[in-house]
């Protein structure tokens, strides 16, 4: 099949071609940031009320396409696993927001994955382009001073040096995940959403993992069915905690990040921001699912 990548910071997966509001015009632009900015609060839980978005691909992911319609084409996200389809996970996307054709990259010394909220992409006169969110991953081919040379669906750029370093260290994985997550606190919840403009549950956990080159899948569902099983007695901070319908042995519905002591970081709902919660709260002890790690 036919692939191509994404050439926007961010672009918005639609559950189908009739999802998009007219609120949303941004969103078919790549322009998630004014997007989320201008939405209302009602607004954005009737993405989830209504079920109008499946996922978000960052700048320069792959995506595999299944067919074009018009304006629109029907994707899979390579990037994001789903255990429904091998491909990844599937939606539409404005033919727009993609590359016009495969591309292949010439051999690249390493990836480097943005690990700052945002940052800058520069072109070859080292004038900004365009302003990625954390987890976007691009091939290395070089350095020059301060910048790397990376190449991307605009062609050659470049990043700052900055932009690939953690600037959050914990004495190991879980723990940089962590303090990389409290930066969001406060930010409001976007159903759909896997970049620093606004994350749903399994799109925070999915994303802070792939700052840092660990592989999950992208729903919470699956991301509960994989891993490492932890008993209680063995979390640490990074591992996720799950919480399901039925008392907790229905459909795994939400995910948070431990932090120590019995507390969790969350993108918690639609209408809701990122925050901090007790796992003793009463919704969450009584559906509680199980701990897994993917960190090492």
């Amino acid at each position: 099949m036919e692939t191509r990548r994404v050439k926007v910071p961010v672009a918005t997966i639609w559950k189908s071609k009739e999802s998009p509001r007219k609120v949303d015009e941004p969103a078919l632009n790549g322009d998630v940031k004014t997007w989320v900015e201008q939405m209302s609060d009602q607004q954005s839980v009737d993405l989830s009320e209504d079920d109008l978005l499946e996922t978000q691909a960052l700048f320069n992911d792959e995506v595999i396409i299944d067919h074009i319609e018009g304006d629109w084409a029907k994707v899979y996200v390579a990037s994001q696993r789903d255990d429904s389809d091998s491909r990844g996970y599937p939606g539409w996307v404005p033919v727009k927001l993609l590359s016009e054709s495969a591309i292949t990259y010439p051999p690249v010394t390493s990836i480097v994955r943005i690990a700052v909220r945002t940052a800058n992409l520069y072109d070859e006169n080292k004038q900004p382009v365009l302003e990625m969110s954390l987890g976007t991953v691009l091939p290395q081919t070089g350095t020059e001073g301060d910048m790397i040379e990376v190449v991307t669906p605009l062609g050659k750029g470049y990043i700052d040096q900055s932009a690939a370093i953690l600037p959050f260290a914990g004495t190991n994985a879980g723990e940089t995940m962590v303090e990389m997550a409290r930066q969001f606190l406060g930010e409001r919840y976007l159903w759909g959403g896997t970049s620093s403009y606004g994350f749903d549950c399994s799109g925070f956990a999915y994303t802070l993992h792939r700052v840092l080159g660990f592989d999950i899948p992208r729903d919470a569902d699956d991301q509960q069915e994989n891993g490492l099983p932890l008993a209680p007695e063995e979390i640490l901070p990074g591992d996720l905690v799950f919480f399901a319908y039925d008392h907790g042995t229905g459909y795994v519905h939400h995910v948070g990040m431990y932090i120590g002591n019995g507390q969790m970081i969350e993108s918690r709902t639609p209408g809701a921001k990122v925050d901090i919660a007790e796992l003793t709260e009463m919704k969450f002890a009584s559906e509680f699912a199980g701990f897994r790690r993917y960190w090492r």
